[in-house]
């Protein structure tokens, strides 16, 4: 019998949420095929985790289910940008490139710098700032997704951007969110 419960809440959060996670993946990955990779893998993390939901209706689920995804693609496209920089290096080693090979992998290497940084950013400054930066929301939808004051979201993107910022002037990278 609690097998059919897990099936049924999989299913109620399938059919609420494959959409809007849908829309988060392509957004990041604005490849169709790579989006849709992204949500099957999102719903077999749901899945794995599934004994942890109760209530499929519960409001942090909406939330649960944007951090699975965006995790996901953002690790695709972490994977994708690495594959580019390996055909980028074999190119400069083979002489097939033609413009400055310093600038396009100090470029690339200082986007996967600030990357990194706003992954390590805590869970409430880097939602927020994904969410503002990535997915263009604003206060309000963002308010609305976190379940939270939309000055609430305006000071934690304040904080977040203002912690991002030190970190990456630490290390000679200027940064204005």
């Amino acid at each position: 019998m609690a097998k059919h419960r897990q099936d049924a809440i999989l299913h109620c959060i399938y059919q609420q949420y494959v959409g809007l996670a849908y829309y988060i993946a392509f957004d990041i990955l604005q490849n169709k095929e790579d989006a849709e990779d992204a949500v099957q893998e999102t719903f077999v993390r749901i899945i794995k985790n599934i004994s942890k939901i109760s209530d499929p209706f519960c409001t942090k689920i909406k939330n649960f289910v944007i951090i699975i995804c965006r995790n996901v693609s953002l690790d695709m496209m972490k994977k994708r940008e690495l594959a580019k920089m390996e055909k980028l290096s074999d190119c400069i080693s083979n002489k097939h490139y033609e413009a400055d090979p310093y600038d396009v992998v100090s470029e690339n290497e200082s986007l996967q710098i600030i990357v990194d940084a706003v992954h390590e950013l805590p869970y409430r400054y880097k939602d927020c700032i994904y969410m503002k930066l990535v997915l263009e929301l604003d206060y309000q939808e963002i308010a609305d997704i976190l379940k939270q004051k939309a000055e609430t979201v305006r000071k934690r993107l304040q904080r977040g951007k203002k912690i991002l910022s030190k970190k990456l002037e630490g290390i000679g990278i200027s940064f204005e969110g």
